[in-house]
Order: C-alpha cells, then structure tokens, then sequence
C-alpha cells in the first residue's frame, strides 16, 4: 500500500484545515450568528479564563489552534495573535444530530481570540436557533446560552 506523506509543515497544515473547514459554513453564517466581546486582559489570561469557563460546563477541549503565531513562523513576519480553541460536549452534540446530522457542521464548538489594538477581541460562532424543529431549536439555545456564558467570563477583568 503506498502512502501519502503531506509535503506541507504541520502549522501549514493545520491552517489549511481549518480553512476548508471554516469556508464550509462561513458563506451561508451572518454576523447575526456570532457572539462578540472585548477585553483589556492579556492573551494567555483570556485563554485560562475560557477553558476554565470551558471545562466548568461540562464540555471538553479538544484542541487549540495557534493561527497568528502559524503565520509568524511560515512568513517571518510580525502578525498578531489569533487563538482558537475548539470544544464539544458528546452529550449535546448527540442530542442535536438525533434531530437534525446536518449540524454536523456546528461540530466542534469554536472560541476565537485575536488581538486588536490595546484589545483582545473574543468571538464564538453561535448555533442557528430559528429553525422549523422545535427540539433542536431548544437544545441549540442552550448550547448557545453556554457559548455566551463562556465568552462574558472570559472577557471579565
């Protein structure tokens, strides 16, 4: 059997990934769907604050993807922080792909953190919650409840 070996470095790659991945569902997302906050915090303390807020709700990291420092590195060049870290929980994610497999799409959660300026800007991609399917309606508004509580704690001070 003959494999393949990717002749792309490993940030590059990841990148890559999570391009295709994002343009999947970015075209048909409006920036109705997204949660926005800012915060004076450094970055590392953003991120501490996220996961803790994270993990205390039962969901699970599942990686982190370090874009702003990927493109330093491959460009040799000074760009800013850009940090996303992706989360689940196996117990919503069942009970919305009972309902509705398309949402497939939702899966994993993401939290994007990026600096801007004297300000760190936190964004979360939010579920559709406006659909004609009532439980999958409900269980997407507390996902997104969860989203929006995770993003106020890491923007506190």
């Amino acid at each position: 059997m003959r494999s393949y070996h990717c002749p792309l470095p490993k940030p590059h790659l990841l990148c890559f990934i999570f391009a295709i991945v994002t343009s999947q569902i970015g075209y048909t997302q409006s920036l109705e769907q997204f949660v926005e906050r800012t915060s004076i915090k450094n970055i590392s303390q953003i991120i501490e604050d996220a996961e803790f807020a994270i993990t205390e709700r039962n969901f699970r990291i599942v990686d982190r993807l370090h874009i702003g420092k990927a493109i330093r590195t491959s460009n040799e060049i000074d760009f800013p922080d850009y940090e996303v870290i992706l989360f689940c929980s196996l117990t919503y994610t069942r009970k919305m792909l009972e309902l509705a497999p398309n949402f497939i799409t939702y899966c994993p959660l993401r939290i994007a953190i990026r600096d801007e300026g004297k300000q760190r800007v936190i964004t979360a991609a939010l579920i559709p919650q406006n659909t004609s399917n009532s439980p999958l309606n409900r269980i997407t508004e507390e996902i997104n409840n969860h989203i929006n509580g995770i993003i106020d704690f890491a923007a506190k001070p």
